[in-house]
């Protein structure tokens, strides 16, 4: 029996089938064209879009913890002894978070806003009342004001002076809710006799609930959808004057809100936050489903915070030439009234050795103190975050 007619037929499946295929292929790749175009078309920050309502106020819930360093052996400190801490938190705060003044400008090329944020006080959240529950800490106002007095043997002099009848020590015990939101300190009182632009008050979110950063401009991302959410100039400046070169002073990326679509595994995520005075960047870590929904996961790389020898674009963030500090850390007093205050990673995580070695109580874990950003490939869209900061006093015996 002659086998050609099989072979005849077996071939023309064959080839009906991978012209199926082909033509499955061409019209899969025509269909992820079009959404990906229509996706740029319609993830853009102007009036009527489907993503503009939600930028503007965004309806996923997001939760502020405050976690503080009770510091348990003062005296031995003043002493010459380690710090000793332990960790007490959290204390939870729903954060609301809306675009105000919201404006198209530059005919319509770009939209200013103010970037509004307020907390509310979630007792289901926390360990304790923010009102009753005490921590003893490093006090902030004194060693802001010696940082500024060491210059004038003067100044020096007159403010031992006043820290001494005001009996002011370098450690203060207050309430969490003072700590975040405000007292009115004895010496800042003092102070501001003789200089009107100190204020009497201090805290570490003091006048921050209901208030904003500044104005924002951002491109609306309808000329290049890879500039959606990404900052222009922020209160009116396109670059930083914290820092000492064009690279640190530079405001790029977005504003953490607002993330392009069609992100891709090989390209860097910027972000310019206020809160940290620069811009830091992230870069893809692993694949993430957060309830269902796939993502990319970005983190900041060990070099975001390191030293001037390991990364040496980072040389810029040296407050002075002669004070460089070490990897896992950055000093940020110029843009806090010359404040001694240090941002690192939580427990220094990332941070070198002698830093978590220096206090008593550090834990560096990844799994808690990793900062993290899980966004929608296809969207951009944020499905999971969490910045985590931690705000250090810098001081030498």
């Amino acid at each position: 029996m002659s086998r050609r007619p099989f072979a005849i037929y077996t071939v023309g499946a064959l080839c009906a089938l991978l012209l199926v295929c082909g033509i499955g292929l061409i019209l899969g790749q025509v269909f992820r064209t079009l959404m990906h175009n229509r996706l740029k078309k319609e993830i853009v920050l102007v009036e009527g879009s489907r993503v503009f309502e939600s930028w503007k106020r965004p309806p996923p819930p997001v939760f502020m913890e405050y976690f503080f360093f009770n510091v348990t052996n003062v005296d031995e400190i003043l002493k010459g002894a380690k710090p000793i801490v332990t960790q007490v938190g959290p204390y939870t705060y729903r954060e609301y978070r809306y675009k105000d003044n919201v404006t198209m400008v530059e005919n319509g090329t770009m939209v200013s806003a103010y970037n509004t944020k307020s907390f509310v006080f979630l007792l289901e959240k926390s360990v304790g009342d923010p009102t009753v529950d005490n921590i003893t800490t490093v006090n902030i106002p004194a060693w802001a004001a010696m940082n500024k007095a060491k210059i004038s043997f003067f100044r020096s002099s007159m403010l031992n002076m006043w820290m001494n009848s005001l009996r002011t020590g370098l450690f203060t015990t207050r309430t969490v809710h003072e700590l975040l939101w405000g007292y009115e300190d004895s010496l800042l009182v003092k102070i501001s006799t003789t200089n009107r632009e100190v204020e009497k008050d201090f805290g570490l979110m003091i006048k921050k609930n209901g208030s904003n950063d500044g104005e924002f401009v951002f491109h609306t991302g309808e000329q290049n959808y890879l500039d959606y959410g990404r900052v222009k100039t922020w209160k009116g400046q396109r670059q930083l004057t914290f820092w000492s070169t064009n690279e640190s002073n530079s405001i790029a990326g977005s504003d953490g809100s607002a993330f392009h679509p069609l992100l891709n595994k090989d390209e860097r995520i910027y972000i310019f936050t206020p809160d940290l005075c620069r811009t830091i960047y992230m870069d893809f870590e692993k694949d993430v489903v957060v309830k269902g929904i796939p993502a990319y996961r970005f983190t900041p790389p060990s070099s975001v915070l390191a030293s001037k020898e390991e990364n040496p674009a980072n040389e810029g963030f040296c407050v002075t030439s002669n004070e460089c500090l070490g990897t896992g850390v950055l000093k940020v007093s110029p843009c806090r009234k010359g404040a001694p205050v240090v941002a690192s990673f939580p427990h220094f995580y990332l941070g070198e050795d002698k830093y978590i070695d220096a206090i008593g109580g550090m834990s560096p874990q990844r799994e808690h103190h990793q900062t993290f950003l899980d966004l929608n490939p296809t969207t951009g869209i944020i499905v999971l975050s969490a910045l985590r900061l931690n705000k250090t006093i810098s001081f030498h015996r």
